[in-house]
């Protein structure tokens, strides 16, 4: 097959399966590739730049990803909107998964939100925007304020099209998604490598999903709690440990002093001459 650069049709929306994937990275504040952790969306000065995309769906998970356990995820497919950049391919389809902790809390409220008020997603433009943030640290015994934390987070902002091309593109989305619905749960629901994941389903509850999962982990030796010590498995004998030198060990033999010298000669000779003593 021969490909032609920009060969496409005008009202084509591609998506791929596995999805193309983008990163966040709140330290950094930027958007990376998910395979190629040197790509990133910046400008010229290489500072990160935020995206503005139209949301297509999400899926809630909890699990394992990469070093972190037993935590809430969610997972966004979204078609980008800006700026023009190659990781941000236009009309593609592009997944991205985060962390529910502490500072990304408010990135899943915003689709919570979105969901629970019957928002018609695809019908607006979402702006993201890397915000720095803090808090004090309190003292658990007085109460008191203690040290100021900054942390990164992500604020959102919703508008509408703001150009004919804008306008073309969300409608050229909802004619797409009424018919490739399917296709998009597949590429919210691929497999993430490096993950062990269970999805979390609107209305059900999610701490008996959790609480499975743990106990699973528990089962198959994978999960252990902090703080426990190395246990030797079943039937394994302990390996013993190196003898531990001691003082008599480490000691050398002395040599005999004169006066034993001389007491062992005179031994040697009574045995050779009948118990007589020799006198020089």
């Amino acid at each position: 097959m021969v490909f032609i650069a920009g060969d496409f049709e005008a009202s084509e929306i591609l998506c791929n399966l596995p999805p193309h994937t983008l990163r966040v990275n709140l330290q950094s504040r930027r958007w990376f590739s998910d395979v190629d952790s040197e790509q990133a969306i910046t400008d010229s000065n290489e500072n990160g730049i935020p995206i503005e995309f139209v949301l297509l769906g999400f899926t809630p998970f909890f699990g394992n990803l990469g070093m972190r356990t037993t935590e809430e995820f969610i997972r966004i497919a979204y078609i980008g909107v800006t700026p023009k950049h190659r990781l941000l391919p236009p009309r593609c389809v592009t997944t991205t998964i985060i962390s529910g902790k502490t500072s990304q809390k408010n990135f899943i409220g915003y689709f919570q939100n979105l969901f629970n008020n019957r928002i018609n997603c695809a019908s607006i433009i979402t702006s993201t925007k890397f915000v720095q943030k803090s808090f004090n640290e309190k003292d658990p015994t007085t109460g008191m304020d203690g040290n100021k934390i900054n942390y990164n987070c992500i604020e959102f902002n919703d508008r509408p099209p703001a150009s004919k091309d804008e306008t073309v593109l969300l409608e050229d989305i909802s004619k797409w998604l009424s018919s490739n619905t399917d296709t998009l749960t597949s590429a919210l629901r691929s497999h993430i490598p490096g993950s062990n994941l269970v999805e979390l389903p609107f209305g059900e509850d999610h701490k008996a999903i959790k609480d499975q999962f743990i106990a699973s982990m528990k089962n198959d030796g994978t999960l252990e709690g902090l703080g426990d010590v190395p246990r030797i498995a079943e039937g394994q004998k302990e390996e013993s440990k190196p003898p531990v030198p001691t003082a008599e060990g480490q000691s050398r033999k002395k040599a005999p002093t004169q006066e034993e010298l001389q007491a062992a000669w005179e031994a040697k000779q009574k045995e050779t001459s009948g118990g007589a003593a020799v006198d020089f």
